[in-house]
């Protein structure tokens, strides 16, 4: 596991301590967000020993410490603890866009969508061993799954991409598409090895992601069957956005009108007031005052340029995404903007 889990942005503290730090009669259980970290790797890998969970105790504890994956509220907050308690089904992961861009705020600046692809599958093998601790019943229907995203906003500004941009629908498409291919591929692994709880005839619209994704996948998927029989969705998780950091929930923008406010009090109290994760980079990489708002101009979207983001991603994620609209949005102008991309 990686040595160190910083927080940038003390809502993340705020947050960490009133959710998830584990106290028992009053005593601190979890000192640091590492230890937080660690119960839920010890839990959620399994006894140490075989080289599997060994393996799976690395690749989770490495994924939980950089803040690229996020587990459900329930299992993060109770894992390893005496009021142990979740759900077999509707389990939630996130992947943290913001933690998956290569160069942050460079020309050279990308999403690593193998890393997307990857932490993907580790979300669904997460999800899939604490539903096995919840002691799924034999011969239930096919488990669901919510493996989604935060920080999708956060990961446009570090890219120079203006949320309402076609640059990002088109970037958000092939997110969601790579989120659906490691979902779907760790599913069908998980069947071979673990036995299947859904027969790919019953899930048409799965098979036709199959299909579009890679025809050896959907053959593998006829011969072994599914894990999970739906995998990805996109819903709110404010309590997990603002742990990872303030990032932007789901696939919101960014609030940018109470964050120029703030950004704007803390300049006058001569203070370095984090604004949320991406602007925090920023910040702490020396970006100006004057930059900074602008930044923040081009993050803001209107209704119209949220549903668009959303109707580009749809087609690949397995439920609708009808979470109610941020209002913190505004009207911008987004053509050719300075150091944006459009």
């Amino acid at each position: 596991m990686s040595p160190t889990s910083p927080f940038i942005d003390i809502a993340a503290v705020e947050g960490w301590d009133t959710w998830f730090r584990w106290r028992e009669q009053r005593e601190l259980r979890d000192v640091s967000i590492q230890d937080t970290w660690a119960r839920v790797v010890h839990v959620i890998a399994g006894p140490k020993g075989r080289a599997a969970t060994n393996d799976m105790e690395r690749r989770l504890g490495d994924a939980l410490a950089t803040w690229r994956l996020l587990p459900d509220e329930r299992v993060l907050s109770t894992a390893g603890t005496d009021r142990e308690t979740w759900p077999a089904n509707e389990l939630v992961a996130v992947l943290n866009m913001a933690q998956l861009v290569n160069d942050p705020g460079l020309p050279s600046a990308h999403v690593d969508m193998q890393a997307v692809e990857s932490t993907a599958a580790l979300a669904v093998e997460m999800l899939d061993n604490a539903a096995e601790k919840a002691r799924w019943s034999p011969g239930s229907p096919g488990m669901h799954l919510r493996i989604g995203l935060i920080g999708l906003a956060d990961a446009f500004l570090l890219l120079g991409i203006a949320y309402g941009s076609p640059a990002a629908s088109r970037l958000a498409h092939d997110i969601s598409q790579r989120l659906a291919a490691g979902s779907l591929s760790a599913s069908i692994r998980l069947a071979r090895d673990r036995g299947p709880r859904c027969q790919i005839s019953r899930r048409l619209p799965v098979a036709y992601k199959l299909r579009e994704l890679s025809p050896s996948l959907a053959t593998d998927a006829i011969r072994h069957g599914l894990r999970q029989s739906r995998l990805t969705a996109i819903t709110s998780q404010p309590h997990l956005a603002q742990l990872a950091n303030h990032v932007a929930n789901a696939v919101d923008p960014l609030p940018v009108a109470q964050r120029l406010r703030s950004f704007d009090e803390s300049r006058m109290a001569g203070m370095a007031g984090s604004q949320g994760y991406a602007m925090e980079w920023y910040r702490r990489h020396g970006t100006s005052p004057a930059r900074m708002d602008a930044l923040l101009q081009h993050a803001s979207a209107n209704a119209y340029a949220q549903i668009a983001l959303r109707s580009s991603m749809q087609m690949w994620i397995d439920e609708p995404i009808l979470y109610p609209l941020s209002h913190h949005g505004r009207e911008n102008a987004l053509a050719n903007a300075d150091g944006f991309r459009g």
